[in-house]
């Protein structure tokens, strides 16, 4: 994969291990994942200049990853930038379809207040992730200040703590909107899902609710061909 199709950067080892193994085991219906959706997953911990055994890691969590990887994922996202862009990715794959609903959204900030995005970061990444759901993302990093200020977002983010620009530099800005959009439309139906919640997040919310979420019930479906694209979209 050429250089200029990296992701993450500017991230630790560490962090861009523990966003991509929180990716993975998203992404993957029940964690015996095909070596087809392996081999994609691998290519964007390549993408993101992942270290062999931050690597392992993440392909780990696309077949076994367990409530305690998960939640050491999300603690570790907790004290980084990147829990910006986890949330963004949420709210993309939830507004693909148009059917992004008051549940769905409350299920959502639920993730957000446990990684520590608190109300008004949580709005303007909402904004930020409906604006962009139509728009053309900047492969170019030059260009991300002019992006962001052409969706009037740029000061706001700024102001609220949010580096607007690492958000392009998540899997949103690597896939782009229409294709996190076929995610959820190619595999996921609402019932049962991650962002619905499928019950789980009905039972008291708290961290319990949100390994519920990330780690049972609605996987990706068949995601090798949604991996094919997004690879095909960069390599």
């Amino acid at each position: 994969m050429p250089d200029n199709n990296k992701i993450l950067e500017g991230h630790s080892d560490l962090e861009k291990g523990a966003y991509l193994g929180a990716i993975a085991s998203i992404a993957t219906a029940d964690r015996e994942a095909s070596e087809e959706e392996i081999g994609y997953i691998a290519q964007l911990c390549d993408a993101a200049d992942l270290s062999p055994e931050q690597k392992e890691s993440v392909l780990r969590a696309a077949t076994e990853l367990s409530p305690d990887e998960l939640t050491r994922c999300l603690d570790i996202l907790k004290k980084s930038d990147l829990r910006f862009s986890l949330i963004t990715d949420l709210m993309a794959f939830a507004k693909s379809d148009a059917d992004y609903n008051e549940a769905e959204q409350q299920n959502v900030a639920k993730i957000a207040d446990y990684l520590g995005v608190n109300e008004q970061q949580f709005s303007l990444l909402d904004q930020f992730a409906e604006k962009t759901k139509t728009a053309d993302l900047p492969a170019n990093e030059n260009t991300h200040n002019h992006f962001l200020s052409s969706l009037g977002l740029k000061e706001k983010l700024q102001s609220a703590g949010i580096n607007g620009g690492g958000l392009l530099k998540g899997l949103l800005g690597f896939a782009g909107p229409m294709i996190l959009g076929s995610l959820l439309s190619r595999g996921l139906g609402r019932r049962g899902s991650v962002i619905s919640g499928g019950g789980l997040l009905g039972d008291g919310g708290g961290l319990g609710s949100i390994i519920g979420m990330l780690n049972g019930g609605r996987g990706f479906g068949s995601t090798g061909g949604l991996f094919g694209k997004l690879m095909g979209r960069r390599v």
